[in-house]
């Protein structure tokens, strides 16, 4: 009798921690199915456009997510619905062409404009010892001269707050058991005073899915991750890219022809992403940079923030140090990184994190890259930066996501009362062993 009721407990405990994982899906079912969303998603979840046509609402009890509603600019606002007084706020600034040369992580002062390219050369891989023939040398110098202003160029920064974008969706979509909120947002303009950037127009985009239901994403087979109900993922995919490293490719061949050692393709891509904290009074400073058509920081000027956490370790963001160089993230254990932001007198603590990888295809192949990060405090907020390796004219794609801590609230019902159910009967069958006298051992495994 006794060994039955251990084991009948022992199954209750099994199907309790069990049931989570079953509830977890493959998000790459085939029987996919989407439709239109007006207001409302379920009896739970609401999407709402807000009269003013200011901001769209994802929200219900526990999380409400705000972006702009007409698609002016990608940012997003989070916080936990009971306590709108503790926002949350990631914006997507733009994207960075930078040089790999010294440090495979990006650092501002590495931005890949030809008079730095030029400079990075002649500092590191050049020395007028190796040309005694004066005409060699002067020709030398001529040609990373003539990288400085060269004309096929573009600015190494793309802004995506003075870009054009369009908000496509969103729509309900299904997979199998999984079900989430589907919508785009699409660069489809890059500003005049942009030029030579055109390339990127309809080739920058966020693809972005907010769970209601948990499900395991598979990206192309190479990794997969959990994804909790309640979070929204952010797929960034970059067509295409123009590299100012590659036009510059005649001359720098020229440079090796004469002898200088410059090595192959050192540049990277970083997204940059602002990490702000806000309360209810920034969201008119939130309003006001949503619907900007330039390049503004109103947001992080309203920001509160005291201290993140990076990589599990209180970081201060009060001072600007921008004039510094950036931090590099170590991801360690290769788990993905993740930035929480400070919980102070919040409820429950907001995170932006993403996986260590991403895929790098050109319609057909799939590989993946590793992904850097550094990041620099900013003055109540940070700026992080998001590091892709060259990747020519093929396609990249990579998926950060936000969402608060806490993910106890979207557990079904059913399944808490699995959880209540089986803690009781264990609870009772400890109580009734301890009446018994009998030694209890408690086997951890791991």
């Amino acid at each position: 009798m006794r060994k039955f009721v251990a084991i009948s407990f022992v199954g209750l405990l099994l199907a309790a921690i069990a049931m989570p994982l079953m509830a977890t899906t493959n998000v790459s079912a085939t029987d996919e199915s989407s439709t239109p969303v007006s207001f409302t998603s379920d009896g739970q979840w609401s999407y709402i456009n807000t009269s003013d046509g200011q901001w769209s609402y994802i929200k219900n009890d526990f999380i409400t997510i705000a972006f702009p509603a007409n698609g002016t600019k990608p940012m997003f606002l989070w916080w936990y619905t009971s306590d709108p007084n503790n926002i949350n706020v990631v914006k997507f600034k733009g994207l960075i062409e930078y040089l790999s040369y010294l440090r495979p992580y990006f650092l501002w002062r590495c931005q890949a404009d030809g008079s730095t390219i030029s400079n990075t050369i002649e500092s590191n891989y050049y020395s007028p010892m190796q040309h005694m023939n004066d005409y060699m040398r002067m020709h030398v110098m001529s040609i990373l001269s003539e990288m400085d202003d060269f004309a096929g160029l573009h600015r190494p920064y793309l802004p995506f707050s003075g870009s054009t974008w369009r908000l496509d969706g969103p729509e309900n979509v299904t997979a199998g058991n999984v079900q989430y909120l589907s919508f785009n947002f699409t660069l489809v303009n890059v500003p005049e005073d942009r030029p030579n950037f055109h390339f990127a127009d309809g080739n920058v985009i966020l693809r972005a899915r907010f769970y209601y239901t948990p499900a395991m994403e598979s990206v192309y087979g190479k990794y997969s991750y959990s994804v909790n109900a309640g979070e929204l993922k952010i797929d960034l995919v970059i067509n295409h890219w123009v590299w100012n490293i590659d036009t510059l490719q005649p001359l720098i061949n020229e440079l090796r022809d004469m002898g200088v050692s410059v090595p192959q393709s050192k540049t990277g891509l970083a997204l940059w992403v602002n990490l702000a904290s806000i309360n209810m009074t920034g969201m008119h400073d939130a309003e006001d940079d949503a619907q900007s058509g330039v390049d503004v920081d109103l947001t992080e000027g309203a920001s509160m923030a005291h201290d993140m956490y990076v990589e599990g370790g209180r970081v201060s963001v009060t001072q600007n140090e921008t004039s510094a160089d950036e931090i590099p993230l170590q991801n360690r254990f290769r788990e993905g990184f993740r930035i929480r932001f400070e919980t102070g007198n919040a409820t429950f603590a907001g995170f932006f994190k993403f996986v260590p990888q991403a895929i790098v295809t050109n319609g057909a192949d799939y590989k993946t890259v590793d992904v850097t990060a550094s990041y620099v405090s900013a003055g109540a907020h940070i700026r992080l930066f998001i590091g892709y390796p060259y990747f020519g004219n093929n396609s990249l794609e990579h998926d950060p996501s936000l969402g608060l801590e806490n993910v106890t609230p979207w557990l079904p019902m059913n399944l808490l009362l699995v959880i209540v159910g089986a803690t009781a009967a264990i609870a009772i069958a400890f109580a009734a062993i301890r009446m018994r006298k009998k030694p209890v051992n408690i086997v951890t495994v791991q």
